[in-house]
């Protein structure tokens, strides 16, 4: 009881983990990821051109819908940095994440603008440095009022102020069932990262599997010294930090529970079977004085069920107190770890699943034991000793 209930919540919890609301739309997206040689690309120019041939390039491929650029793509989390905020009452530092991203990122992924504009290729290194920020840094640090026209600016000296642009649509930035961060989006031709990540939208879905094969031979006359690493955003997701640590603790437990089956139809069978041998006289003396076959398979299977049911019982409040050991609360982007999502502790359709399923196993292990009961010869029973 215990080890199924501890599967059945990690099992529902990982189920609810890959339905949950990432904020955007990763199906017909391949990705192709390059991590810049500093000694070839130190100047921020030389990268700039390189990021301008290589999306020209992406988007002159049969088949391409659109093509965005991000120094971290979603589910590859984010780089933090002290923040200071004007509002219209006071001024904030605090600690916020941040992503450079190129004009058609939000709509390759289909991350609606909530106001404001989205980024244009206007705005470079020589025009006024501007934001983006998303809801949740707007409803926090702007309630009631439009984010846009205010500033922003890194708390370090010098400070270099940044207006903000546009609010644009929560979506998960590291894990599946992250909580939602404050998050701040600059323009990838005003940081011009070191290492950066194209996402490349497909007109049709039937295209997919034909593109990706031709990706990087598109891409790489470039530079043909660069190494794309090719991907694409529902892999992101499936090799998410959260998907892929809560999968060999399911298989482990899965394991466990399998073998705990496996004792449950063993021991059941067996202390049926031995107990019926043992009552063998008893139970011709019960036949012999006018009781039916029915009868005696039916008492045979009571006394199971009232034993499974004790079992039941103390499994239950193992199970509880085992699960208290699960948090029921994110690590964070910080850390890492499992936890409940979507699922309590004491979640009442996995213990009614994981009850009755175990019932159901024990009835059909003394299925058996009782009807050999059955079947007893009331005179070969009397004469047993």
């Amino acid at each position: 009881m215990v080890l199924l209930v501890g599967f059945g919540l990690l099992l529902r919890s990982f189920l609810k983990v890959e339905r949950s609301q990432i904020g955007y739309d990763p199906h017909n997206v391949l990705t192709a990821t390059v991590r810049l040689p500093i000694a070839r690309y130190a100047a921020s120019t030389d990268r700039a051109r390189l990021m301008q041939r290589a999306m020209e390039r992406m988007r002159s491929m049969p088949g391409v819908e659109s093509v965005g650029i991000a120094d971290s793509l979603p589910m590859q989390g984010a780089e933090s940095a002290s923040l200071k905020i004007v509002t219209a009452t006071s001024t904030h530092v605090d600690e916020i994440f941040f992503v450079s991203v190129s004009p058609e990122y939000f709509a390759t992924l289909k991350v609606p603008i909530l106001s404001g504009r989205s980024f244009q290729e206007t705005d470079g290194p020589e025009a006024s440095m501007v934001a983006i920020v998303n809801q949740t840094f707007a409803k926090r640090y702007f309630p009631g009022a439009s984010a846009v026209g205010y500033r922003v600016a890194y708390a370090g000296s010098p400070e270099t102020w940044r207006e903000i642009v546009g609010v644009v649509s929560n979506f998960r930035q590291r894990n599946p069932e992250e909580d939602l961060r404050p998050m701040v989006y600059l323009p990838v031709a005003q940081t011009v990262p070191a290492g950066w990540s194209m996402a490349v939208r497909i007109r049709a879905a039937s295209d997919v599997g034909s593109l990706a094969v031709r990706i990087g031979d598109w891409i790489r006359p470039v530079d043909p010294r660069l190494y794309w690493e090719l991907g694409s955003l529902q892999l992101q997701i499936h090799d998410s930090e959260s998907l892929t640590l809560r999968r060999p603790m399911i298989a482990l437990l899965a394991t466990f529970g399998t073998l705990a089956m496996v004792l449950v139809v063993v021991g059941v069978f067996g202390v049926t079977a031995y107990s019926v041998a043992e009552r063998t006289r008893e139970i011709g003396i019960r036949m012999a004085l006018g009781a039916a076959r029915g009868e005696i398979a039916g008492l045979v299977l009571r006394e199971s069920l009232m034993v499974g049911f004790v079992g039941l019982g103390a499994g239950t409040l193992g199970a509880i107190a085992a699960t208290r050991l699960l948090p029921t609360e994110g690590i964070g982007w910080s850390g890492s770890g499992i936890f409940l999502y979507g699922v309590s502790r004491t979640d009442s359709l996995t213990y009614l699943g994981v009850a009755t399923l175990l019932m159901s196993v024990a009835l059909a292990a003394s299925f058996l034991p009782s009807r050999r009961a059955a079947k007893v010869d009331p005179m070969v029973a009397l004469r047993y000793e």
